[in-house]
């Protein structure tokens, strides 16, 4: 597999969905100053979008074969996954040229429609990997982690675009310091699920290459846990104005989140072990 290409793929569309997701909500929550979506955090989204697309592309190998992935929709995740996203691009497409227009008619049911298409492009992401043959991606730790990288990542990633790009600073707002909190959440919910599997499978001979990797795996969780709770740590510093160092404090820890999510999305595919049926 070529993972660099799926974990940019995978981390850029749920990171895209994360960041128009919680910019509805920022603007929700401060419409005596914000009336609308800045065209610039749009085009970040639809650029994340493309970026992921053709991370895609890449892995796919030969492009001529990308139609034939739509060919089974009724029965194939994956397909299901690439009219998704599609869908979603097309949305967030659709959005930014009618606001570039300043047209406002039909603005509400497409940002909606977008919001759930971008929902959906998460949940079938996910779907792709519950894989019988692979036990450690056949959990529920799967679409926790991959929901928890969009509601984590989204309220940083927009607070840092807002602040060092739109020198925008935005009334805090609980919400979206609750979200990201449910986001870590998700995240070690993930790795306790995956490090119980590993565990459990010393007792079956057939899981020899999870076997021999769960007790070496342990540290590597628990470290990646810390990181994780580091990351949003300083993101609650940063939104609450607990330090003089906001914006120092919201930089590092979206670097932090970003890298550990990198890095557990490598263990994720390195988890890869095909059962034979």
């Amino acid at each position: 597999m070529n993972n660099i290409s799926l974990i940019i793929f995978t981390l850029s569309i749920q990171t895209s969905v994360g960041i128009f997701a919680f910019s509805i909500l920022n603007i929700r929550t401060n419409q005596h100053t914000v009336t609308d979506h800045p065209l610039f955090i749009l085009s970040v989204c639809l650029g994340l979008i493309v970026l992921g697309l053709i991370s895609a592309m890449v892995h796919l190998g030969n492009p001529k074969n990308a139609p034939h992935a739509v060919a089974n929709i009724s029965h194939s995740w994956l397909s299901r996954e690439i009219v998704t996203i599609h869908l979603f691009a097309v949305s967030m497409a659709l959005l930014l040229i009618l606001l570039w227009m300043d047209i406002q008619k039909g603005i509400l049911f497409i940002k909606t429609l977008a919001l759930i298409f971008g929902i959906l492009t998460v949940w079938t992401m996910s779907c792709v990997y519950r894989l019988k043959t692979v036990p450690l991606w056949n959990t529920i730790a799967t679409p926790l982690d991959f929901f928890g990288t969009a509601l984590l990542t989204g309220p940083v990633a927009l607070a840092v675009l807002n602040r060092f790009v739109l020198d925008t600073v935005y009334e805090s707002c609980l919400l979206l310091l609750i979200c990201s909190n449910l986001g870590l959440c998700l995240k070690l919910t993930a790795l306790f699920v995956r490090l119980k599997v590993q565990r459990r499978s010393k007792d079956l001979f057939w899981y020899k290459t999870l076997r021999n990797k769960a007790d070496a795996k342990i540290p590597i969780y628990v470290f990646q846990a810390c990181l994780y709770i580091t990351g949003v740590a300083l993101f609650a510093m940063a939104f609450t104005g607990l330090t003089s160092q906001a914006s120092i404090c919201l930089l590092l820890s979206f670097c932090v989140i970003l890298i550990i999510d990198m890095w557990n999305r490598f263990c994720f595919y390195d988890s890869f072990c095909r059962l034979g049926l």
